[in-house]
């Protein structure tokens, strides 16, 4: 398919929606993967990136053993054991995981977006997850391949019809051979495989790839993949792996919330923090391992100083049993045990990095998995998800309303929401909603509406950020618990991130036909990704790593437009554009540059909802504006 068509049955899709019977909450499988367009989008343009090369040539082959548990805080595979691009490497897919980093493929490419948008019944071979080459020429002894696999986790559920496969690449006729394969099915625990690697693979050249075939139009038929081991010298018995690992990367030391703003933490450092931080350690041994654990806080994006000393202050150790998990609750603010709280100062925001760690008697001799990093956010909002969304969350019907809880510490001005819409399979940016607040759901009591002149939409982004929805007026609340939300104008469902790896369902509140309540029994349990935003402070960056990227931005006016749309280009960088007025069907009305001119003829189009579209010449990156054409 030609970049030009995909474009245009992207945008075809991204006003198509579905017809809704009855009003009801609803869960969604995502449509795309943002957190995988960021990186993708920061990357691409960068020629020292090792993520974007997939060139097997200037490789040196690979030798035994070959281990890979993806206990990495990169997404895309490590390039020096992987050539493609395909899996999503990430901690929030899986459920109960061997270490704390899976390798997930799905449905999407590797820009984040779907195989084939155009389609939505689309199906076939999807991602790919291929070794580099390993040199298996000299081996002494028996040569097995293991590692541990998981549909759906808290994903989407692989149907019958999809699988997963292993396949060899036979030297002898440049072709890949199947070797192993699982149906699609419900979510279930790893599951370790025993694969041989007979004489007629043992080559200088061997590799193996894992490939998924799924329904190629969206974030959909997951399969997670973990603690990938090649080596020589092994047998269908030898399923053990000297190694104890953390399987999760996400803390909080927080009582309520995962961030809030700091001057708001300020008012009770010490009955804010939690009683404890329940770490989890797996044993993937046959024998016991005893753990000696430890977590440090350190201040300034991890960068900073020790705040106070390592917990526990003495040699404490735990012994976790083969084969199983170990959830240790590691004091936190629970006197007389531990009296660890974040410390006062003038700042107005902070990011604490929160390091667990620990060492294993007998020796552990894969180490990657021993530590790991979460960061405690104090910015300008309050937040219960961890910032990944695992599924989409939405209330379907005219004039349903949708509420999120917040018990806010502090005297304080909201000036926005954070929300996160997630890009679905069937792109909602047309939709409408009012923003509003309530002080009280029962009885109901409104203390603010947005007027009926700046309706919203949802916005989609290509990263994994947080989109900031501004109040018309600051609204000042006393400490106190509000319901931040708004009311439908459209019908259809307005797709919020839900966040599965934290549980704060009994904070989210629906009203779809008169009465209030919480998401259907149903559901699996999570947090709606939704922020109210405090006061005038700008949120801290959280230790990421990136090189400077081009921020393209516009503004379209006016909207609604009758002959002229003009724009003010905000974007950083003296960059040209190529700009495109797109209807609802994906059809090009017009095209134009952005050094000829800073408006747009439309006295000839018709009424309707129309996409302007930016594109930099340069990185090919584009903005969406959505503008309304009524004469």
């Amino acid at each position: 398919m030609t970049l030009t068509k995909k474009i245009y049955t992207t945008l075809f899709l991204f006003f198509t929606v579905t017809f809704v019977s009855a009003q009801k909450d609803t869960l969604i499988e995502l449509g795309m993967n943002n957190t995988i367009r960021a990186f993708y989008n920061s990357s691409i343009d960068d020629p020292n990136s090792p993520y974007i090369k997939k060139s097997t040539n200037d490789k040196a082959l690979l030798t035994l053993p070959f281990i890979d548990d993806f206990s990495q805080y990169n997404i895309f595979p490590n390039p020096a054991l992987w050539q493609d691009l395909d899996a999503y490497i990430n901690s929030n897919f899986a459920d109960n995981p061997i270490t704390f980093g899976v390798a997930t493929l799905d449905g999407l490419d590797q820009t984040g977006t779907p195989y084939n948008f155009a389609l939505p019944t689309a199906y076939g071979p999807a991602d790919s997850l291929t070794s580099q080459q390993v040199d298996l020429s000299t081996i002494i002894d028996s040569v097995f391949l293991s590692f541990y696999y998981q549909p759906q986790g808290n994903g989407n559920k692989p149907e019958t019809k999809d699988s997963l496969r292993l396949e060899f690449f036979r030297q002898s006729d440049s072709s890949w051979v199947r070797m192993w394969g699982a149906q699609g099915a419900a979510n279930q625990p790893f599951q370790q495989v025993m694969i041989p690697v007979d004489t007629s693979f043992q080559n200088n050249e061997f590799q193996f790839r894992f490939l998924n075939w799924a329904t190629l139009s969206g974030n959909v038929d997951h399969w997670n993949i973990d603690y990938v081991y090649l080596d020589e010298n092994r047998n269908h018995a030898d399923t053990a792996l000297n190694d104890v690992s953390f399987i999760t990367n996400h803390h909080s030391m927080l009582a309520e919330f995962t961030a809030m703003p700091w001057s708001h933490y300020l008012t009770d450092t010490i009955g804010l923090m939690d009683t404890a931080m329940n770490v989890t350690y797996r044993n993937n041994h046959s024998s016991t391992y005893a753990v000696f654990y430890k977590y440090q806080v350190i201040d300034n994006n991890g960068v900073g100083p020790n705040i106070g000393v390592p917990y526990p202050t003495t040699a404490s150790s735990k012994n976790v049993a083969p084969y199983s998990n170990l959830t240790e609750p590691q004091a936190v603010y629970n006197l007389p045990i531990n009296n660890f709280s974040f410390p006062s100062d003038a700042s107005q925001t902070k990011v604490f990095q929160i390091k667990n760690y620990f060492t294993v008697t007998p020796t552990d001799v894969h180490t990657n998995n021993d530590t790991v990093e979460s960061y405690q956010v104090f910015g300008s909002y309050y937040a219960y998800d961890d910032g990944s969304a695992e599924g989409g969350y939405g209330v379907q019907g005219i004039g349903s309303k949708l509420a999120h809880e917040f018990n806010i510490k502090k005297n304080d001005t909201l000036k926005s929401f954070q929300i996160y819409f997630n890009p679905i399979m069937n792109n909602l940016s047309a939709q409408t909603f009012r923003l509003k607040v309530w002080s009280s759901l029962s009885p109901e009591v409104e203390i603010y509406s947005q007027p009926a002149a700046l309706f919203t939409s949802p916005i989609y982004t290509n990263t994994n950020a947080f989109l900031n929805y501004d109040l018309d007026v600051p609204l000042y609340l006393p400490a106190g618990t509000y319901y931040f939300g708004w009311e439908k104008i459209s019908s259809e469902f307005l797709n919020v991130g839900w966040d599965v790896n934290t549980n704060n369902r009994t904070k989210v509140h629906f009203n779809a036909v008169g009465v209030w309540q919480n998401p259907t029994a149903s559901m699996p349990d999570g947090s709606l990704m939704l922020r109210p935003v405090f006061g005038s402070v700008v949120d801290p960056q959280v230790s990421v790593d990136e090189k400077e990227t081009i921020k393209d931005d516009f503004e379209v006016y006016p909207n609604p437009t009758t002959n002229t749309i003009y724009f003010k280009n905000n974007s950083t960088g003296n960059n040209f554009y190529h700009i495109q007025l797109i209807d609802v069907y994906g059809k090009v009305i017009i095209e134009t540059a952005s050094s000829i001119s800073n408006k747009i003829d439309v006295s000839n189009v018709s009424n309707g909802i129309y996409i302007v579209r930016f594109v930099n010449n340069d990185t090919k990156n584009f903005v969406l504006k959505k503008i309304i054409i009524s004469k």
